[in-house]
């Protein structure tokens, strides 16, 4: 379980987890709010896990009261109902693109109007924190920096249109005899010409 969008092993990462599964608080709320026959769609890719993590979601929702429909599909289909802002809802994986906070920050904590980051995609409009994000990449002192985006990370739990709630792992096995393997953030950043046997 991991709800912020750096994830555990890059700097400044948020380890907070601050939600917890509580179907009866849930219930309470909708019924404050007026809410009943509450129903909401999930755009999810149909193969493992995605899938599986959408129906135990579907599973969750219904014990707080709220019907989730999902709406399988193959990945470029959920992507491109993304892009086009047709989705009420959509199950991602996002990793890295690089070992810096900046590269997931400028993806869910930055919206210009005009590039297609995540803030983006999903219209949420954040003038303020889009500051902080330019902000916390040009800091050059590291402990300020880390506090940035630990700050950013903090907003994003209290008021973002996402809902972070997990991390992968990748375990790679190695045979004694293999020295030298560094496992990068995807398959493009090893580097065979390291390794030795």
């Amino acid at each position: 379980m991991h709800q912020s969008f750096l994830p555990v092993g890059l700097p400044g990462a948020l380890e907070d987890n601050p939600f917890s599964f509580d179907p009866a608080k849930a219930k309470a709320i909708l019924a404050k709010a007026g809410i009943t026959n509450a129903t909401l769609t999930l755009d999810v890719e149909n193969k493992p896990p995605f899938i599986t993590i959408a129906q135990a979601l579907q599973a969750s929702f219904a014990q707080g009261g709220v019907k989730l429909d999902l709406l399988p599909a193959a990945g470029s289909q959920v992507y491109s109902r993304v892009r086009a802002k047709q989705h009420q809802a959509a199950i991602r994986l996002w990793i890295p693109d690089y070992f810096d906070a900046h590269s997931n920050a400028s993806a869910f904590a930055y919206n210009d109007g005009k590039t297609s980051t995540v803030a983006g995609l999903n219209g949420w409009q954040i003038p303020q924190l889009s500051k902080q994000t330019l902000a916390a990449v040009a800091e050059a002192d590291p402990a300020k920096r880390t506090a940035l985006y630990t700050a950013m990370q903090q907003e994003l739990q209290r008021s973002s249109p996402y809902v972070f709630i997990d991390q992968a792992k990748t375990e790679v096995v190695l045979r004694e005899n293999v020295k030298g393997y560094q496992q990068g953030l995807n398959a493009d950043m090893v580097y065979y010409d390291r390794v030795s046997k």
